[in-house]
């Protein structure tokens, strides 16, 4: 799907992930979106439809996950939008407690354009997107071309490599 605007010097195009399993999931994806896209130097461009997935990890007995991706252009500064979108996650109450545990909110960068940062708090692309059938199913939704910048690979060979079965963890949400 071709991008729609101009782009702008000094932005790129962010893949980001949202994800909630708590409360109202839909509506907290809904409210997470929509705070990127009113953040200085964001814009909306695109997102998936709503996923339903598995959790994976975690404490048993969770609730599914929703899942969305979405796609924004943002400054070119993988720090800056990761801060970015922790002071969101932040502002609707996300606490970190147990990892892979219930939350409220989640926000991932999946990609900035095809920078690679190794930063420990700004890693992109995302170091485990390529394992995660949770992210890839709904990142293919809305960039179904993109490329991996490290491995060269597309989503969809990210996905035909994933693990038998895990196609069976996602599923698109009715309506």
């Amino acid at each position: 799907m071709p991008l729609r605007g101009a782009r702008s010097p000094g932005h790129a195009e962010a893949g980001i992930l949202f994800g909630a399993n708590m409360e109202d999931p839909e509506g907290a994806i809904l409210r997470a979106a929509r705070a990127i896209a009113a953040l200085p130097g964001f814009r909306f461009v695109d997102q998936s439809c709503l996923w339903v997935t598995e959790p994976v990890g975690g404490p048993p007995g969770q609730n599914p996950c929703r899942n969305r991706a979405a796609v924004y252009m943002c400054p070119q500064d993988p720090q800056r939008v990761v801060k970015s979108l922790l002071a969101v996650e932040a502002s609707m109450g996300r606490v970190r407690g147990e990892r892979w545990g219930p939350r409220l909110i989640d926000i991932d960068l999946l990609y900035l354009g095809t920078l690679i940062s190794d930063d420990e708090k700004a890693q992109v692309p995302h170091p485990r997107l390529h394992e995660r059938a949770f992210a890839l199913y709904p990142l293919a939704d809305v960039r179904p071309g993109w490329l991996h910048p490290l491995l060269g690979k597309s989503v969809e060979d990210l996905i035909a490599e994933l693990p038998p079965g895990s196609e069976s963890l996602v599923r698109k949400a009715p309506g």
